[in-house]
């Protein structure tokens, strides 16, 4: 039971990882392989605004830990550990916390809008094979760019939610969970659920549909086919934001971070390049097998767990768990 609640867990964090490539493709056909290092910028980001800014000598000094009397009253006497404790350890840096997180949506919105602009526009109309080569290359520029800025020293961010330990009992097994573990799954469900009701009941959802059914007519309904284009990737680097703010809270920062979007491309190919439902499912599959795979045999082999996955599924089914059968007829 503990690893089967670890598993779902880290895939709510796939899912919300996987929304970003979808909503890409779903609007441009264009396979995002460079997602990985959208996620990495945004957790350098979240670095940059949380912990570089506020330990500045010109930053507040609130602003690198907010420790008003009230909350130096609540903290004497309490003994080490305790939830109240790291309730109030996690509220000290509540401001830096805050400043990251929107420093990341702002700056990674910025990028995918330049990437958008300056790189993937020019093609429109052209090969879709050019535009995910372009991808490709992507990822050495932004790799060898982050190493550049921020130097390929792992680093650690504040927690964005509270690590009060969790115990309870279930099914007669005792669980213990971390409360920012909870509310990281929390927040990529919402941002998923959210993401999807987006797409599938508002105005600006419903031309990115049409135009990944047909840009020739979606142009001539009226829709500005390139608008589009800059909605679907900046909804996807603000996404990506946020899934690197997270994993830099799991697993720290560092260059390497943006290979793990390869595991979610994995995922996504598996649930459907084009199914929010599908990759939903497939990302929640891949975080239980993973989890029960690391119980059973040890966590090498848990990382190639998405692979052998999706390998297993598109021989089944090529197009994915729920993907779209694309029919040619000649």
């Amino acid at each position: 039971m503990q690893f089967a609640i670890n598993g779902l867990m880290s895939g709510a964090i796939y899912a919300l990882i996987a929304v970003g490539i979808v909503s890409v493709y779903k609007a441009t056909k264009v396979v995002n392989f460079a997602h990985g290092y959208l996620i990495m910028f945004g957790a350098y980001f979240y670095f940059t605004f949380a912990v570089i800014v506020p330990n500045q000598p010109w930053a507040p000094e609130w602003l690198a830990s907010w420790n008003p009397e009230w909350m130096v009253e609540m903290r004497e006497g309490l003994p080490m550990f305790s939830p109240m404790g790291a309730i109030l350890d996690w509220a000290a840096n509540v401001p830096r916390i805050l400043l990251g997180l929107a420093g990341a949506l702002v700056c990674n919105a910025i990028v995918g809008r330049i990437i958008e602009r300056v790189l993937m526009r020019p093609l429109m109309g052209q090969s879709v094979f050019a535009m995910i080569m372009v991808t490709v290359g992507l990822i050495s520029i932004m790799s060898g760019s982050a190493q550049l800025i921020w130097t390929a020293d792992a680093a650690n961010v504040p927690y964005i939610a509270p690590n009060t330990p969790i115990r309870f009992e279930l099914f007669g097994s005792m669980i213990f969970l971390f409360g920012t573990d909870l509310v990281n799954m929390i927040i990529a469900l919402v941002l998923f659920a959210a993401i999807v009701a987006f797409v599938r009941f508002t105005k600006g959802g419903i031309a990115i549909r049409a135009t990944a059914e047909d840009q020739s007519t979606a142009y001539s309904m009226g829709i500005s086919v390139p608008k589009v284009f800059s909605r679907a990737w900046v909804l996807a680097s603000t996404t990506g934001a946020i899934a690197g703010a997270i994993l830099a809270t799991r697993n720290g920062i560092s260059p390497s971070l943006g290979l793990f979007g390869f595991s979610v491309l994995a995922i996504v190919l598996m649930g459907g390049l084009d199914s929010y439902v599908g990759v939903f499912i497939a990302a929640m599959t891949v975080g239980v097998l993973e989890a029960m795979t690391q119980w059973k045999m040890g966590g090498n082999w848990a990382e190639i767990v998405p692979y052998v996955a999706v390998l297993v599924v598109l021989i089944w089914r090529p197009h994915g768990l729920l993907g779209q059968k694309e029919v040619e007829r000649i």
